[in-house]
């Protein structure tokens, strides 16, 4: 591993890097006149509102010279979506991953989550993930940005040597905005009120912008600050385990095959997520600009989820009410409590108290000579994640057939009560099995040093060659602070939910529910953070404790080239990546070295066949490293049920050859028909496998599960995009993506790749004039495959769909009034399992939103 001496070094080199090419380089023109001559090319933008928004971000895709999507803020404060995610999947090629309401993640081209990268003006962001049971990998949590500071992103789906190494998928640049390209003087504000149609509750929010430069317009400062209150509800129906994994013999002595539980679920939340940004910039010439930007995003997110039980195996299956559809799962039965001790209906209450930071700091310095530039860059990003969790079971273990109950898993879940009015008093559920204390810690640090050059060549087919270096340093820590209660102490404190009352909720699972599901049960209080705390252990169990430092090292270069009709650019990026991964094996204390190099090389091509069309061909290699959760070192044995979860630290990352080639035609400077074909030939696939091994401390005929490189993937896909500006107020933006992707396992068997679906669409309309702007945004994605709750590769995700409303009008020429509606048609996730006869797994309902807002700017 490189030490802190190691990467001054780096910095050191850039410093030599810097002083050379100054000495050697006096041949090539300056740079800026390039830039002058490109700006001069693209059209000038001089409408606004809606259109303007959408003519910027194409005018950016149209003179790359790479694959590249872009979404521009019309102004300040008006980005086109409530959440980053949200406005990606109107980008062809894009779906998105919801698992609280609001969009967590990105599937791009028909890859992972983890597989893209989000960067923040060009650089790494920390990041750790806030749910206790969610992977710890690299992908930047979206729930973490406000709109509001973001002026644009660019999406860049084809390789570039250039630009940061992990994304199989696509690398997404967020931008923020300066002080020196705004008016001096400008200050914004807004506030907002929220409205969740399903927790029947108002959230507040606000945000301002000011920004200062002097007459000289060379020192600039920038201030930004936003803060937003939601509240999360997701009502859950759901299943526990695959089906026909859990056999149980009923009253009738007969084997059955059922889940092993069922419940259902409120997850509730009180989200306030915060955005802070001071920029300063100093440009003493023409020469030479200083940037320092400092973000720092926070979010907390205090919840209880609270979850009515059935376990099918705290009880008897009646054999007389046994009914099973032809797979021979158990779709519908009674099942009755078997005696003391057991409560085969209970509640479930985890109460969690995340609060999670990022902050990235950055100093950029460019300079122009007479014959070449140089940008530098050096920084830093930190993440902290802490999270407090105290799980506790309710329900009656003296007199159980008071939880007794029935459940038909045919349609989307039904689960009765015997006794209905068990469920109306709180005392009536007492304390038993499990009373637990814990503190998930994750940290995450990056920091960084950049030095890229660029020298322009004053005649040929190469116009400029471009070079650099960066060296990073990550590491990334995690581990759990047990202090579990005595449950005994606990009980014979007789304590009981009505000691920690927290009412009832109803009227759940309006959506997708079943008549007779519990859509109404008691629920506890937060209240319950306060016995745990009094009485929580002294001594501190460590588990799943590790860290992941990374010293990654990357070079390149990069020639563009340009003639009659055509241009692009041709580059190789060498990278370096030295792991140490530091853990526990067995109690043992342990500490595993992996190193790899990945050469990348890249082509990108855009020939003119018209002023107004354009042919794009891109070819080039891609690596994305593995999560976090693989790479411990750290393991988890049930000696007694001869198992153990182990960790990966010597798995290589992802690679993945890739091309595009597609053809756009720009028939106005808003609108565009366009196509794009694409192909990812992935090697080196990461899978979780689990086979029979001599593990220490387990025993020779372990069942170890752990990850390991041993698939391929292909992916083959086309996008296909068209907007249009009808010059009359109205306005069209559809896009459509169809993705053919398999991986074959380590069975060799050909399966679906989780999260992609093969089809999907958006679709928006808008209309806008001096006074006001309307948008109806809808998009679609086909069924696809879906882990949750511990479920196999063999469950699938119905198909999704939501609609999404925005109204703005303009009072005054510094005043909008807005009013938005998110999800207006309470649409909600659906998982089935195929193989179990198509039985529904899972329902999530998340509910619509409505936001009304005000805006000055001026």
């Amino acid at each position: 591993m490189k030490t802190t001496a190691a990467l001054k070094t780096h910095y050191l080199t850039l410093c030599i890097m810097t002083a050379l090419s100054s000495v050697s380089l006096s041949t090539y023109a300056q740079q800026s006149e390039s830039q002058a001559q490109e700006n001069k090319e693209m059209e000038t933008i001089e409408v606004r509102g809606i259109r303007r928004s959408l003519t910027e971000a194409l005018n950016t895709k149209r003179f790359a010279d790479s694959v590249v999507d872009s979404i521009s803020a019309e102004d300040i404060g008006k980005f086109p979506d409530k959440n980053i995610g949200d406005a990606m999947q109107r980008i062809p090629g894009v779906t998105v991953v919801r698992t609280f309401g609001e969009v967590a993640g990105v599937t791009v081209r028909g890859t992972a989550p983890e597989q893209s990268m989000v960067l923040l003006n060009g650089q790494n962001v920390a990041s750790v993930g806030w749910f206790d049971l969610g992977g710890m990998n690299r992908s930047f949590n979206f729930e973490m940005l406000a709109a509001e500071q973001i002026s644009g992103m660019d999406l860049y789906k084809s390789a570039e040597a250039d630009i940061n190494e992990g994304a199989m998928g696509g690398t997404v640049n967020l931008r923020t905005r300066k002080p020196l390209n705004l008016e001096s003087g400008t200050v914004y504000a807004s506030v907002e009120n929220s409205y969740h149609a399903n927790a029947k509750t108002w959230s507040p929010a606000y945000s301002g912008l000011v920004s200062w430069k002097n007459d000289d317009e060379n020192f600039g400062v920038l201030v930004a600050y936003s803060n937003e209150e939601s509240k999360v509800y997701r009502e859950t129906l759901s299943n526990f385990g695959p089906a026909g994994n859990t056999t149980f013999v009923d009253t009738n002595g007969v084997e059955r095959q059922s889940y092993g539980a069922m419940s259902s679920i409120l997850f509730d939340e009180d989200r306030e997520r915060s955005s802070s940004q001071i920029t300063l910039q100093y440009a003493p010439s023409d020469a030479l600009s200083m940037d320092l930007n400092y973000n720092l995003f926070e979010l907390e997110n205090s919840h209880v989820n609270s979850a009515q039980f059935a376990i099918v195996g705290f009880g008897q299956m009646q054999g007389d009410s046994v009914v099973v559809n032809d797979q021979g799962i158990v779709t519908a039965a009674t099942s009755l409590a078997s005696g003391p001790g057991l409560a085969p209906l209970f509640n479930n209450t985890v109460l969690r108290t995340p609060k999670m930071q990022t902050d990235a700091l950055n100093f950029s310095v460019n300079y122009n000579a007479d014959t070449w530039s140089a940008d530098f860059v050096v920084g830093r990003s930190n993440a902290e994640g802490r999270t407090l969790q105290s799980s506790t079971w309710w329900g009656d273990i003296t007199d159980t057939a008071n939880s007794s109950f029935s459940f038909d898993v045919a349609g989307p879940l039904e689960l009765i009560p015997t006794n209905p009015d068990y469920m109306s008093d709180h005392s009536n559920f007492a304390l038993f099995q499990e009373f637990t204390f814990i503190n998930y810690k994750r940290d995450n640090t990056i920091d960084y040093a950049q030095a890229d050059f660029t020298f322009q060549l004053e005649s040929g087919l190469f116009t400029s060659i471009q070079a650099g270096l960066k060296v990073q340093e990550q590491v990334f820590s995690s581990q759990g602070d047990f202090q579990d209660l005595d449950v005994a102490a606990a009980q014979a404190d007789n304590l009981t939910l009505a000691d920690f009352n927290g009412g009832f909720v109803s009227g759940l699972h309006s959506a997708e529910g079943r008549a007779g599901s519990l859509s109404a049960f008691p629920v506890a209080s937060t209240a319950i953070w306060d016995y745990a705390h009094k009485n929580k252990p002294s001594e501190i169990t460590v588990k799943d404790a590790f860290s992941i430092e990374e010293d990654i090292t990357a070079a390149y270069v990069k020639s563009n080239f340009s003639g009659e009709g055509f241009r692009g650019n041709i580059g190789l990026r060498y990278v370096d990546t030295d792991i140490l991964s530091t853990g526990s094996i067995n109690g043992e204390p342990d500490k595993i070295n992996k190193s790899y190099s990945n050469y990348l090389p890249s082509f990108n091509l855009a020939v003119d066949l018209s002023e107004e069309m354009i042919f794009r061909f891109a070819a080039g290699s891609a690596i994305s490293r593995p999560d976090y959760d693989d790479m411990k070192v750290a393991d988890i044995i049930s000696e007694s049920f001869q198992t153990a979860n182990v960790g990966s630290p010597e798995l290589d990352p992802y690679k993945s050859d890739q091309y595009d080639m597609g053809i756009e035609w720009y028939f106005s400077p808003s609108s565009i028909i366009g196509a794009t074909f694409f192909i990812k030939n992935i090697s080196d696939y990461i899978e979780q496998t689990t086979v029979k091994e001599n593990y220490p401390g387990c025993g020779p005929e372990c069942l170890v599960t752990r990850s390991r490189n041993v698939g391929t993937a292909d992916v083959r896909g086309l996008e296909l995009q068209y907007q249009q500006d009808f010059d009359n107020g109205f306005g069209i933006q559809a896009n459509y993506t169809y993705t053919d992707s398999s991986r074959t396992n380590s069975a060799g068997e050909e399966v679906p790749i989780e999260e992609v679906s093969q089809n999907s669409f958006n679709l928006s309309g808008y209309y806008e004039n001096e006074i006001f702007s309307a948008r109806l945004a809808y998009n679609y994605r086909d069924d696809w495959v879906r882990q949750y709750n511990g479920s196999s590769l063999d469950s699938m995700n119905d198909p999704y769909d939501q609609l999404d409303a925005s109204i703005v009008w303009h009072a005054t020429d510094y005043l909008d009034i807005t009013l938005e509606a998110a999800n207006l048609l309470n649409e909600a996730l659906v998982l089935r399992q195929p193989k179990a006869g198509n039985i529904v797994h899972s329902v999530d309902e998340f509910g619509t939103r409505y936001f009304v807002g005000a805006s000055i700017r001026f």
